[in-house]
């Protein structure tokens, strides 16, 4: 048996914890440290690994322990990192480990037993879990407090002398880590970076910055950055960078006539690999921090673009972190909301039911928190510290907030689903959900404005594009009113605009949904098209088209504080690949899915779609559709006619 492959293992979701733990204390501002604003979990301090195993014959094992501990085999006390003989028989292997300023987990070699995911792992007594492994962590010497991300050189475009230091210009944006070698150690050095020139020149207000004496050599902390200025310029420094990435496989892509929107796509996909790392970022400057709301669009740009289902999996566990619920995920009554929805949408895209059954707990206690601070009607409202958000935008937000209380019908819809496949009673979900469709329907349909207000206690009867999206994207207004939301507010200019790319993507969905792509089309070639005229190489935080210059870079009373490398940008990548290349799953994990292209006023359009065993591949024009599936499964629905897809097999149709 000596084939056998050991890996690091340990107790599930403490991974994802610890790692979300560093990445939430890594933040700087103007050269201070910027730790995270909510509470932050810790794994386990104390585990325990256990397996029961047969030998076949003798044999050995070795084991080793990230943390302190001890070995135990048939309940004899063995030293860690030597062999011991195993004799043929039945036996129980177990480690007992306490880790108090990292992840405990171990390691064990053998050629009769290994660890993997056949152990098991508990906290101590409590609830025990399969233990947790992946094949990144299969060498005794990496443990998995390491997170395996790559590198690669990479060199300035230019350097220029300016303003008394040297500028270095990336070309793009870049994440990377920066050596600077033949410093003179008695020089007071400043490192600013900057997503844009005037970033990276106006030291006194750069974001990110580092102020450096005393060595000849420096080794930086990672950072996000298209320029570097360093000042004063000194004779024979050598600044070396390296970019810092997940390998990730680009698994899907559309091209069509029109290249500006080509050219969206693809920064649109560079912006979406740049945040994709240890998890879903918002952005890779200021903060670098998950939130849930961003992630609940990374999850849905995954899957048009990359498929990775460890990533969205990752990110889930680590922004649920561990019970009891102290506070909204991120602070944030709607991110909460999202979190628990996200379920659902992981289960039809990957078919995990485990993963599913395993958090569910999870969502219950976390619905149990939000329901836990409701009005006198049964609406979601906001704790004291609670930041009710939705979005960057003028809403009217006193008292229950209309798009709040979208989100929680959708959510109990959705818990009622979660339950019914986990053979569990959700009835009472379901009944719930209908009874706050109704309530939201009595309290915030306003029928002379077509739409829905923001909120009721104010009496300002406010209508905004916001709880009007959800209220189609969830189905919560009926088709007649959805025409009307649609005529009256979606369509309706008066109706004050959408400026982040976090809700234009759920506008643009709204559109498609609703058949008006021609729509979209238009609008991302004004929106996301527009900051790529202004020479933009990733997608920004937020674009406001009346503005101008530096002011484009302004964003929380600071004057670089938009991010100009924002996932939530990512939007498009999504809608051109779930509405214009038509691909979406009808059952869990793609076991059955439908093509229906549709072009948008393009007039040519190609692409391929991943999905968990496979791709679709799809080609339209005006006269002629051809997709070619190599999964099973697939319905091509086109010009009133349903056609199958046989894996493997072009079909063509001719409108």
């Amino acid at each position: 048996m000596s084939e056998l492959k050991p890996k690091w293992i340990w107790h599930f979701g403490d991974f994802e914890i610890y790692h979300s733990m560093l990445l939430h204390a890594r933040r700087q501002e103007k050269g201070h440290d910027y730790p995270a604003m909510w509470h932050t979990d810790t794994p386990y301090a104390t585990v325990e690994f256990y397996k029961n195993f047969e030998c076949e014959k003798d044999g050995w094992i070795r084991g080793v322990t990230n943390g302190v501990g001890y070995l135990s085999l048939d309940g004899n006390m063995l030293p860690t990192g030597v062999r011991h003989t195993v004799t043929a028989g039945s036996h129980r292997l177990v480690f007992r480990i306490t880790k108090t300023d990292g992840l405990p987990c171990a390691f064990v070699e053998g050629d009769v037993c290994v660890s993997d995911e056949s152990w098991m792992a508990g906290h101590m007594d409590v609830k025990r879990y399969p233990a947790c492994a992946t094949p990144a962590f299969e060498d005794e010497n990496v443990t998995p407090e390491t997170f395996p991300f790559q590198y690669e050189p990479i060199s300035p475009d230019s350097v220029e002398n300016i303003q008394g230091g040297e500028l270095y210009d990336f070309g793009k944006e870049r994440f990377g880590i920066v050596r600077l070698k033949n410093a003179d150690p008695s020089a007071q050095i400043g490192v600013y970076y900057g997503e844009s020139q005037e970033e990276a020149l106006d030291h006194e207000h750069s974001i990110v910055r580092d102020s450096l004496t005393g060595q000849s050599e420096y080794l930086l902390p990672a950072r996000a950055f298209r320029y570097i200025h360093i000042a004063p310029a000194q004779a024979g420094l050598v600044l070396e960078a390296e970019y810092e990435y997940l390998p990730l496989e680009y698994k899907g892509n559309f091209r069509c006539e029109d290249e500006l929107l080509n050219k969206v796509y693809d920064t649109a996909a560079y912006t979406f690999h740049l945040n994709s790392r240890e998890f879903f970022l918002d952005g890779i400057k200021r903060d670098r921090w998950v939130w849930s709301g961003d992630a609940f669009q990374s999850y849905m740009v995954n899957n048009y673009l990359f498929f990775d289902k460890e990533l969205t999996r990752r990110t889930i566990i680590a922004l649920r972190g561990k019970d009891p619920v102290e506070q909204h995920i991120n602070t944030i009554l709607d991110y909460s909301l999202y979190w628990i929805i996200s379920l659902k949408n992981y289960y039809m895209s990957f078919g995990d039911l485990k993963f599913v059954e395993l958090m569910f707990d999870k969502a219950k206690t976390l619905l149990d928190y939000c329901e836990s601070k409701v009005d006198e009607n049964g609406f979601l409202t906001g704790k004291e510290g609670d930041w009710v958000f939705v979005d960057w935008s003028e809403i009217d937000k006193e008292g229950a907030v209309c798009a709040e209380q979208m989100l929680y019908v959708h959510t109990l819809r959705v818990m009622a689903e979660l339950s019914a496949l986990l053979n569990q009673d959700g009835t009472a979900y379901a009944r719930k959900a209908e009874e706050m469709a109704r309530k939201v329907d009595a309290f915030y349909w306003d029928e002379e404005k077509g739409g829905y207000i923001d909120s009721y206690a104010s009496g300002k009867r406010n209508v905004t594009r916001h709880a009007n999206i959800f209220a189609v994207m969830f189905d919560i207004a009926d088709p007649a009113r959805q025409q009307r939301i649609l005529r009256d507010v979606l369509l309706n200019d008066r109706i004050t605009q959408i400026t982040t790319p976090y809700f234009k993507f759920f506008e643009l969905d709204a559109l498609c949904k609703l058949g008006h792509l021609d729509s979209t089309t238009s609008l991302m070639r004004d929106y996301w098209g527009g900051m790529i005229k202004l020479g933009a190489t990733s997608i920004w935080e937020l674009y406001d088209p009346t503005e101008s210059g530096v002011q484009h870079y302004a964003m929380y009373g600071s004057r670089y504080g938009k991010s100009l490398c924002h996932a939530w940008g990512g939007g498009p990548i999504y809608l051109l690949g779930r509405y214009y290349l038509g691909v979406s799953p009808t059952s869990p994990a793609y076991e059955t899915f439908e093509v229906s292209p549709q072009l948008g006023g393009l007039e040519r359009i190609e692409g391929v779609v991943p999905t968990p065993s496979g791709k679709v591949s799809v080609k339209a024009d005006a006269r002629h559709i051809r997709v070619t599936a190599t999964c099973p499964g697939g319905t091509l629905v086109a010009g009133g006619r349903r056609v199958a897809l046989p894996a493997g097999e072009t079909v063509e149709i001719d409108l």
